[in-house]
Parts: structure tokens; C-alpha cells; sequence
């Protein structure tokens, strides 16, 4: 059985994967921060507060890996685009797939988002 700090370490690694989600939908949106938020009933406030904390942790990451210390954070799930309904739906530039993620980059990603995801892809094999 979990410890009540081990269960809480999972709770805050599920969320950041969560947030890393609602982050990468938002920017792969085409739409303002402000728009997309009033769209999702989501304060933007809130928005970028998980922002915040999804960036914190991606920075955390990269000063654990420069030190050489072991991976702390669980792989962070890649951006899927969300769901479209259209016919029009954007076909991404770029798709890697492996037997356990595949990654599909559409043109227009943030790079340092799709460095980070790299990383993670590249610390995973």
C-alpha cells in the first residue's frame, strides 16, 4: 500500500501530466489563452498557474538530469491533439511512433514544449 507521501507524489505527477495536456491543447488551439479559456470555463488565472507548475517541473527535470541525479518525474504523456470532428483536421508534420507512444507533432509546435517531449521520448528507449 502507498504512503500518504507517496500517494500524494503520485497525485501531483498525474496532475502535471494533466495540466502539460490542457497547456499543449490550448496552444495547439490556434485560439488566445483568453478565448480558449472562456471557451473551457477555465479562469485564466488558473490556466496559467498550471502553466507555471508544468514549466516548473520541466525546469526541475533538467537541473536533476545536469546533475546527473536520477529521473524524478514519470514520463510526461506527449500532447494529443484534441478531438476533431471536421473533415478539415490538421494532419500533423511529423509522427514518430514506438511500441509503447507515439508522438505526432503538428506544424507550429513550440519548440522547447517539443524539445521536452523529445527528452523524455529519448530517456524512455
Amino acid at each position: 500500500m502507498l504512503s500518504t507521501t507517496e500517494l500524494s507524489q503520485f497525485n501531483h505527477y498525474k496532475n502535471l501530466a494533466q495540466w502539460q495536456q490542457l497547456v499543449c491543447d490550448c496552444r495547439n488551439s490556434g485560439m488566445t489563452v483568453k478565448a480558449w479559456c472562456a471557451e473551457k470555463g477555465i479562469s485564466e488565472k488558473a490556466y496559467y498557474y498550471r502553466q507555471r507548475k508544468v514549466w516548473e517541473a520541466a525546469q526541475q527535470h533538467k537541473i536533476e538530469q545536469d546533475m546527473d541525479m536520477p529521473d524524478q518525474l514519470p514520463t510526461i504523456i506527449p500532447c494529443t491533439p484534441p478531438m476533431v470532428t471536421s473533415v478539415s483536421a490538421q494532419t500533423p508534420a511529423l509522427v514518430l511512433r514506438s511500441a509503447a507512444w507515439t508522438v505526432e507533432v503538428n506544424s507550429g509546435c513550440d519548440l522547447a514544449f517539443l524539445r521536452l517531449v523529445l527528452r523524455v521520448v529519448k530517456q524512455s528507449v
